[in-house]
């Protein structure tokens, strides 16, 4: 019975998660070396402090990444309509790592979308998927299901330019 029970919240561990995106009220610490935590966005830099002055938001989930709990940040939307690239056909996005992808404009649940700048209160480590995390919490049920369906889940991103 056990091990039923186990396979059943693994499988539906989404329901065990809410994937609600919601403003988040409270005030976020600041990590611990503040100007390391930078992301340009078409040629604009905006620093950890810059991010905490958007709406955060926050969603509880997990990711196949052994990543869970309460991922807080700025909606992406907001971020592309600040730099001025809220007209797009695609984005490049780039991480520290080396890793890019291009986002298209209608990339599903976009709208839904944030710059993780800290998971359960607290900001990410540089050297553990931070500073930044792009994550895509309504999106979180057809992670677990598809491989290819991560691409856009970018941890460590530092970059966002307008391709076309």
């Amino acid at each position: 019975m056990k091990t039923v029970i186990y396979f059943l919240v693994c499988v539906f561990s989404s329901s065990v998660f809410s994937t609600t995106l919601s403003l988040y009220q409270q005030s976020l610490p600041l990590p611990d070396s503040p100007q390391d935590y930078v992301i340009e966005i078409q040629g604009k830099g905006y620093q950890y402090e810059d991010l905490l002055e958007f709406p955060l938001y926050h969603a509880q989930f997990s990711t196949i990444w052994r990543a869970s709990g309460d991922f807080i940040g700025p909606k992406l939307q907001d971020l592309l309509e600040d730099a001025g690239i809220a007209d797009f056909e695609q984005v490049y996005l780039e991480a520290t790592d080396d890793y890019a992808v291009i986002m298209p404009r209608h990339a599903p649940d976009q709208e839904d979308a944030i710059l993780a700048l800290a998971l359960n209160g607290k900001p990410l480590k540089i050297n553990d998927k931070g500073p930044f995390w792009l994550v895509w919490p309504s999106r979180e049920d057809t992670l677990k299901l598809s491989a290819n369906e991560g691409d856009l889940w970018i941890w460590s991103l530092t970059r966002i330019t307008k391709v076309k």
